[in-house]
């Protein structure tokens, strides 16, 4: 209904409430008993409100988030199964980390504990990129090539609410500034080494971190597919 429509919907219940009441006040002649009950109900009208458009509402927000985050689904996993597959390997190639990194990429999807508790011992494993010129160019040509895949991806407004894949996207964005910025591997310093290093370990936690909820999603809704992206990220 429009907002013309709705005014005069609520007008007219008003109207037939206030009817009813003076119907039993001529019916019964109860004016104190029919003020009490008024009162009673207009009392109990702030819990209603409270219970309808807070928990009810909080309810239906939450669903339909869960509803809005399965619909950008496969956009993220086209993101690892495109370019961040390609883009992960390269950069794990560069990596010193230890045997649980490995463990999530080999079987991200069947890890034990919660994809919070999965991403905390991520954050926390040992994993330190040391890039070389043949890791570094290839990241490059990955990124820059899929500029536009990139955008348009980030470009999705239901993408936000992933938050932890977009802070992933802000992370690659960083790196595509950095190497337009930075040019190629003979223009860079020790200090542009040390700061690339920094930014692809980052980089690498975030993927890694959104790939065990890809990974998880995929191999439960399409487990043909999970296996032909795990071989692609694990070769």
């Amino acid at each position: 209904m429009d907002r013309e429509t709705t005014r005069k919907v609520v007008m007219i219940l008003i109207a037939v409430s206030a009817a009813i009441y003076l119907l039993q006040i001529a019916i019964f002649h109860e004016e104190r008993t029919t003020a009490f009950y008024i009162l009673q109900d207009l009392a109990f009208m702030p819990v209603t409100i409270a219970i309808a458009t807070l928990a009810v509402g909080e309810i239906i927000n939450d669903r339909e988030k869960k509803d809005r985050l399965e619909k950008t689904r496969m956009l993220t996993s086209s993101f690892f199964t495109g370019m961040g597959a390609y883009l992960m390997h390269e950069i794990l190639g560069m990596t010193n980390a230890d045997a649980f990194i490995h463990e999530v990429v080999r079987s991200g999807a069947d890890l034990p504990g919660t994809e919070g508790e999965i991403r905390k011992r991520i954050q926390e494993a040992k994993l330190a990129v040391h890039i070389d010129v043949a890791g570094y160019t290839k990241a490059r040509q990955i990124i820059t090539a899929n500029q536009t895949n990139i955008l348009v991806i980030a470009s999705n407004p239901l993408i936000i609410e992933h938050e932890c894949f977009t802070e992933m996207l802000w992370g690659v964005f960083h790196l595509m500034d950095e190497f337009r910025l930075r040019g190629t591997w003979d223009d860079l310093s020790k200090e542009d080494i040390y700061h690339f290093n920094q930014d692809f370990e980052e980089v690498l936690r975030l993927m890694l971190m959104n790939w065990v909820g890809n990974a998880r999603y995929l191999k439960e809704t399409y487990p043909a597919f999970y296996a032909a992206a795990s071989s692609r990220i694990e070769k």
